[in-house]
């Protein structure tokens, strides 16, 4: 009898069920200035596939976690705020109840995890979010690979 995969926790080891996020449009030199700003050690950094180019980091500075991604800011800079859940369906749906606006729908994404973007009435943008699977490293590059060739073919057809 085949033994069924453990169903990941919803919040990943290191997260709690709040963070911050950080867009920069150079997730490099984003890190590089919170290292030397704060002291801040890279936990985890995520490239375009076959480059050294950063698009996503989690630092950790002091006890807390700060997740850093490529993105255009609003004016100088933006923060966002990324809450993990137990159901992010259900959460989803009540903060659409209570006056959230899509900005990116909820579905599951390469790297595991169940997740979609809001903006709430006072214009913060929250995304949130449950891991819904639980990826080896190679699994994970293999999946990134794949959405960015996709995003790239999309990005191709447009232009046209």
């Amino acid at each position: 009898m085949a033994q069924k995969k453990a169903k990941p926790a919803p919040v990943p080891r290191g997260f709690r069920s709040l963070t911050p996020h950080v867009m920069a449009k150079n997730v490099g030199e984003a890190v590089a200035m919170y290292r030397a700003a704060f002291d801040a050690k890279l936990v985890s950094s995520q490239t375009i596939p076959d480059t050294e180019t950063v698009i996503f980091a989690v630092l950790k500075i002091g006890n807390s976690q700060l997740t850093v991604g490529q993105g255009d800011p609003f004016g100088t800079g933006s923060v966002s705020l990324h809450l993990y859940v137990e159901d992010a369906k259900a959460t989803w749906e009540n903060s659409v109840e209570a006056g959230f606006i899509i900005t990116n729908p909820l579905k599951e994404r390469y790297w595991g995890d169940l997740t979609g973007l809001l903006s709430d009435p006072l214009g913060v943008q929250w995304s949130i979010g449950q891991r819904v699977v639980k990826l080896s490293a190679k699994e994970r590059k293999d999946r990134a690979k794949e959405a960015l060739e996709n995003v790239a073919k999309d990005a191709k057809k447009s232009t046209k």
